[in-house]
């Protein structure tokens, strides 16, 4: 399956629903599993990004989908990137 980076911002309606944060991460994790994917890993960062994310999806249409039923919550801004295994590069 191919591989992606997610890289995110966190909107005001993520800051001021701090109290749910645990909740939507949950449903980050769900919302992928559901589609056929797997959630490699998740970090909250300091910097130019809040979150960074890995995952494996299907397909580039599916992240697609997924990516943008999870920006209806309006609570994050993502910038994606396919990653390549550099195995694949020779």
């Amino acid at each position: 399956m191919p591989t992606y980076i997610v890289l995110g911002k966190l909107t005001n309606k993520a800051i001021e629903t701090n109290k749910s944060t645990k909740e939507r991460d949950a449903m980050v994790g769900k919302t992928i599993r559901d589609a056929g994917g797997t959630l490699l890993n998740y970090y909250y960062t300091i910097g130019r990004y809040d979150f960074i994310a890995t995952l494996e999806m299907p397909s580039a249409e599916i992240l697609t989908r997924v990516l943008l039923e999870m920006s209806r919550w309006g609570t994050m801004i993502t910038e994606t990137m396919t990653a390549i295994n550099p195995v694949d590069m020779y």
